[in-house]
């Protein structure tokens, strides 16, 4: 297998890449690719984690092989990858012949390598806009086609970097379409994506719909900057009691929480410690909270019906603060 031609491997390679797929599902194709017609144990993806570890992304092996991608996660950069994208800077390749011999280039690498079970490999690096972001390779390719693997392996850079970049710009536009702006968690896209059919599968859920009480007078009296930074507070707060992934912004100052599989004593744990936090960051809202048990109705019904008990709330709020203004009225100086 590993006499394939250079022209013939490159043009599978652009094949593959150019499949109406996602990105993740070519990139895996690719690494299967790679690793059968170089006839290799694993074919890998590691990518920077951003803090001075790199991880192992994608991975394919051969039938009867391990899968090494939970051992090879936060691998450290200093002392370790270091010594490879030194080397991609001298000839773009790092080339393993001899796993024995290579303990001198590095004890901690050495080990890594060893502990796989590596006595062979290659890898290259992926570049995108100039960074190195990460590298790939294979691990135990045969030793008398090493040379022409290496060739192989440079080659395909550039369809690997091709399409990790399209996966991160899809992700980009994908988290645009569900991701609010002004707060970070989810929008209501993303709410009724993930949740008009999940929740018709006999699960708990428990739905709370809430909004700020006093934006409008906090817009009027200090500005749209102030009101805006009242709605990330809350946000803030809902995501920390109830997880980011569950939190969802209706529009203006009203959120959602979806918690499914939550049980009631669950649930009031998280009311208590929400409370505490609001109350510490002096936040006045209005909620209402609708649970089903087994549910089996549209997500659209459960809402509604919590919408309906935020607003009873928010009513009790205004009928008591407007009775304490007007007692306060009918007390002040100028009335006695």
């Amino acid at each position: 297998m590993c006499r394939i031609n250079h022209e013939e491997f490159i043009t599978d390679m652009i094949r593959y890449a150019s499949a109406a797929e996602s990105p993740d599902n070519i990139i895996n194709q690719l690494l299967e690719y790679i690793g059968m017609h170089l006839d290799s144990d694993r074919a890998y993806i590691f990518e920077d984690n951003l803090d001075g570890t790199f991880a192992n992304t994608y991975e394919w092996c051969k039938e009867g092989v391990t899968s090494e991608m939970d051992n090879l996660q936060n691998v450290p950069y200093e002392g370790v990858v270091d010594m490879w994208f030194a080397e991609y800077e001298k000839s773009h390749i790092v080339m393993i012949e001899d796993i024995k011999a290579y303990r001198g280039v590095g004890e901690e690498i050495y080990r890594i390598l060893v502990e796989q079970g590596i006595h062979t490999l290659v890898t290259g690096p992926i570049k995108i806009n100039g960074k190195y972001v990460g590298f790939y390779g294979v691990d135990n390719p045969p030793l008398e086609f090493m040379q022409n693997i290496a060739t192989l392996i440079d080659m395909a850079e550039f369809v690997i970097s091709m399409m990790i970049r399209l996966r991160d710009n899809a992700k980009m536009i994908e988290q645009s379409a569900i991701i609010d702006s002004l707060t970070n968690c989810k929008n209501r896209n993303a709410m009724i994506w993930l949740y008009d059919e999940k929740c018709q599968i006999n699960r708990s859920v428990t739905i709370m719909v809430c909004d700020l009480n006093g934006l409008k007078q906090i817009n009027d009296t200090m500005g749209h900057i102030a009101g805006d930074r009242c709605i990330r507070n809350l946000a803030q707060v809902l995501m920390e009691n109830f997880g980011k992934e569950n939190v969802y912004r209706m529009g203006g100052d009203e959120f959602v929480v979806v918690a499914l599989d939550c049980t009631e004593e669950e649930w009031e744990q998280h009311m208590k410690q929400l409370h505490t936090k609001i109350v510490a960051k002096e936040i006045n809202m209005a909620y209402g909270v609708s649970r089903r048990v087994n549910c089996e109705e549209p997500l659209e019904n459960i809402l509604r019906e919590a919408d309906a008990k935020m607003y009873e709330h928010k009513k009790a709020y205004y009928a008591a603060k407007k009775k304490w203004l007007d007692s306060w009225n009918h007390a002040s100086p100028e009335n006695i």
